[in-house]
């Protein structure tokens, strides 16, 4: 009597579960992963909007930070009238937001800026509120006169 090789369709069935189960684990573990990487991304801007506001005012040199597609870029005014990349690592260097990451609206001193979306610290910090749309829901970042910047959940449609 021969004996016959291979595997029963009991086995093929118990290893393609097990597969199953670990690309699930897998991918529910990268997905926390880009959640993690969107709020370290907000965070750090939250800071580095704080720096810049507490930059200028020390030094009195303004400085502007650009949000362009897909991130931002800083830039600091000259005595000669010009603005100059500021690329001072590792705060001012430009950084590229993650995908899921989305700037919405920006409002300076009470006006839209969402078109031109530029911030200007100079000796006194502006108020503006600036929206981004991320995969755990719209959050507002809110600068203040003393230079502080808070996170604060926005409103899904939230204009500023």
């Amino acid at each position: 009597m021969r004996q016959a090789r291979g595997f029963t369709l009991i086995e093929v069935m118990v290893v393609l579960v097990i597969v199953g189960l670990v690309a699930t684990g897998i991918s529910v573990s990268l997905a926390a992963l880009q959640g993690r990487e969107a709020e370290r991304a907000v965070e750090r801007l939250r800071l580095v909007l704080e720096a810049s506001a507490e930059r200028a005012a020390v030094r009195g040199q303004p400085i502007a930070v650009e949000f362009f597609a897909d991130g931002y870029r800083f830039s600091a005014f000259e005595t000669d009238g010009s603005w100059r990349a500021l690329v001072d690592p590792p705060v001012f260097v430009e950084r590229i937001l993650p995908e899921d990451v989305v700037r919405g609206a920006l409002t300076v001193e009470g006006r839209d800026l969402s078109a031109e979306p530029r911030l200007v610290f100079a000796s006194a910090a502006p108020e503006f509120r600036l929206v981004l749309d991320t995969p755990a829901g719209p959050v507002r970042l809110v600068g203040r006169a003393t230079g502080e910047v808070v996170r604060e959940r926005a409103i899904p449609g939230d204009a500023g």
